[in-house]
């Protein structure tokens, strides 16, 4: 794959979560959703019954109680992404889930992505706030689902190739579980356990509907404090021949990162590099030494892995 199509392939691309829940011994297929006791820092459950009159009995009804969740800023609550496919490594680096919730009730999303070239260097993310009412409704759909339980199998029959896989990340209940399908949604119609999971992120996709406008705050633009990054050294004749002539700039000396040690992952703090990457186009080059190296960057979400 040439220069120019690598980078179209990013600009055009949906922004899509390639983040994984990490550090959390309870993330396993077998892992048992009925353990007793609430997890630190997570909200507990409400048991408090609703007395509200019913009006054909005289009597209050009974009122399901609050399902538990980690609560710090850090913690992921849930998280759909779609992993994998035939894209372009850089994609696969910078790739954001299409939701995020954690558990201070911040909710990220995917901005909309500009179909021009060169797109900005860093994928847009929208980042809103939800009450626990919120929470509490985004809970509820993948606990009717039945999806707060150990996951099955999900067989595939569609035999789309080099499609994606969608992870669905549930941390609540006192236990973590990931439910993973390859291909949901391609091809014929989904039966069984993959619809199942089908409607769920379907309806998980659809917040507004979800949890109503009155548990939603305005959106706004995620600004990261860090930033992770891939760098990967470019032969000098891939400079020449792009029908937009590429910028290069010099890497910051008190970045603190030195870019030939970055080829895999390395995080770097939003202060030590102003607004570079922010200004950064995907055409945009950077230079340390004598060395010319193209970035993918994105801003760090909450439980993404320590680089």
């Amino acid at each position: 794959m040439n220069r120019r199509s690598f980078l179209s392939a990013v600009a055009i691309a949906p922004v899509l979560a390639a983040l994984a829940a990490c550090g959390d011994p309870n993330v396993a297929s077998g892992t048992d959703p009925t353990t007793p006791g609430t997890a630190p820092g997570s909200v507990p459950p409400d048991t408090t019954p609703d007395t509200t009159p019913d009006t054909t009995t005289g009597t209050a009804p009974p009122t399901a109680p609050a399902i538990a969740h980690p609560t710090g800023p850090d913690d992921v609550v849930l998280k759909l992404s779609y992993e994998g496919g035939f894209v372009a490594p850089g994609y696969l680096f910078v790739n954001t889930p299409s939701l995020l919730v954690s558990g201070d009730g911040r909710v990220f999303t995917p901005g909309v992505v500009p179909a021009i070239y060169p797109g900005p260097l860093l994928p847009t993310i929208i980042v809103r706030r939800i009450s626990e009412d919120g929470m509490q409704a985004l809970l509820g759909v993948v606990q009717a689902a039945g999806l707060m339980a150990p996951p099955p199998e999900y067989p595939d029959r569609h035999n789309v190739a080099d499609a994606s896989t969608t992870v669905l990340t549930i941390n609540a209940g006192a236990a973590t579980f990931v439910h993973s399908a390859y291909a949901l949604g391609m091809g014929d119609s989904e039966a069984g356990v993959r619809k199942t999971l089908l409607d769920a992120t379907t309806a998980l996709g659809d917040l507004d509907k979800v949890v109503g406008d009155a548990t939603l705050e305005p959106d706004a633009a995620f600004v990261a404090s860090t930033y992770r990054l891939q760098a990967r050294a470019v032969d000098p004749t891939e400079l020449t021949g792009q029908d937009l002539a590429p910028t290069v700039v010099d890497w910051p000396a008190g970045a603190a990162v030195v870019l030939a040690d970055a080829t895999e992952c390395a995080r770097v703090d939003a202060a030590a590099v102003g607004s570079l990457f922010i200004e950064a186009k995907q055409n945009t080059y950077f230079k340390e030494g004598d060395v010319v190296y193209q970035l993918a960057v994105a801003g760090v979400l909450p439980a993404d892995p320590v680089c």
